[in-house]
């Protein structure tokens, strides 16, 4: 049983916004921070998140557009194999980079010296990492785009049936099965066991020699993302891997024909698990949490002691009663000292020379909120006092 058309549709809905601004989020985080920017381990988690967002805002809108209308957002076959390009190429781009990670991650925990120069950074970090963005997208160009098709234009099927144009030539059929799916998934599921049994090994068998506080954070970064595609892929790639040494479609066709679509949740749960795996990013919402928990103060006046010095009057402080002290002054120069609840005290000075209702007026916007009660008190104290 296939998954119905319209569940397709929610769920894409319930998860196509949250999954974007997340993507958002977590790249501005890193490409303003010079830190993070520079961070070899981030690279390509963000080259993940930039192709994931661009697929997600281009295929899976476009998806969505169909699984509403069964039909693609623009009839035309020029749209069709556009769709069917970004479909294919845009998804085997994020799997062939984040293979690589699964790679990477073992050189950067436990053969750093091969990033000691600048050669080396070259040869082991950002070469793959071109191969692993650029290959899919010449690759399939070639196929779509100049390569013929013999597979007519359908515009009541997904990508209008075009996706079909990667098996009408059998060589390249063969290799994109093998080197565009079948070992990079495979690549990354047994990449990421190695590392955890690795790890494990170099914690509790070599002790101190192994500084695991260094790298628990790339480490978890990958796994995270890996655990992904362990659950979602994984079964699917093995089912298909069967089918080409001989296995009977009939095992498991339901299953294999909706992991297809369930695919398509890689690329729109990788953010919040980019974000949950590193705590940098997790205290950033929690600024937003306590924006609107935010705790009102009121200024709660108490009496004011008078005393006369040299013809000069002046007033004493008020406590608020929270901890916040006020100056509060007649004829006179004087500083308002703010005092706040972790006794940071910052000085701001207030020159008073007037008298009567205006000096009053003046104090009371110093105060800030003060209800209407406090207001009259303060003007029949400061009127007394002239």
């Amino acid at each position: 049983m296939t998954v119905p058309v319209i569940l397709k549709f929610w769920l894409f809905i319930i998860f196509i916004i949250p999954s974007i601004l997340c993507s958002i989020f977590y790249l501005h985080y890193f490409l303003i921070h010079r830190t993070f920017r520079q961070s070899l381990h981030n690279h390509v988690i963000i080259l993940i998140l930039s192709f994931g967002l661009i697929y997600m805002i281009t295929d899976i809108i476009w998806y969505i557009h169909y699984y509403r209308t069964n039909a693609p957002l623009v009839s035309t076959p020029m749209f069709c194999q556009i769709w069917a390009y970004i479909d294919i190429a845009g998804f085997v781009s994020i799997i062939m980079l984040t293979a690589w990670a699964s790679i990477e991650r073992h050189i950067l925990i436990f053969h750093p010296n091969l990033f000691s120069t600048k050669l080396k950074r070259l040869i082991f970090h950002y070469l793959p990492l071109i191969i692993s963005s650029i290959y899919p997208l010449i690759f399939f160009f070639i196929i779509f785009f100049i390569l013929p098709c013999d597979i007519p234009v359908d515009y009541t099927a997904e990508t209008c049936a075009l996706g079909f144009c990667t098996s009408t030539h059998p060589v390249l059929a063969i290799w994109d099965s093998w080197a565009d799916n079948i070992i990079p998934i495979f690549t990354i599921v047994i990449f990421s066991i190695a590392l955890i049994g690795r790890i494990w090994y170099s914690k509790y068998r070599m002790g101190q020699r192994f500084q695991w506080r260094n790298y628990k954070k790339m480490a978890f970064q990958l796994l995270s993302i890996s655990f992904l595609y362990f659950f979602i892929c994984w079964p699917s790639t093995i089912l298909y891997t069967a089918y080409t040494f001989g296995l009977s479609y009939d095992v498991g066709l339901d299953y294999f024909i909706n992991s297809f679509y369930f695919s398509y949740f890689i690329t729109l749960l990788t953010p919040f698990v980019s974000i949950v795996a590193l705590p940098e990013l997790r205290e950033k919402f929690q600024p937003l949490l306590r924006f609107y928990r935010r705790q009102r103060h009121t200024v709660a006046p108490e009496t004011i002691a008078m005393n006369r010095s040299n013809d000069r009057r002046t007033a004493g402080r008020t406590d608020k009663g929270d901890g916040t002290e006020v100056c509060v002054c007649c004829n006179i120069s004087c500083g308002v000292s703010i005092v706040s609840q972790n006794r940071n005290i910052k000085k701001y000075p207030k020159t008073y020379s007037r008298a009567g209702v205006e000096h009053t007026s003046e104090i009371t916007s110093v105060l800030g909120k003060v209800d209407e009660e406090t207001k009259q008190d303060l003007s029949r104290k400061f009127n007394t006092i002239h």
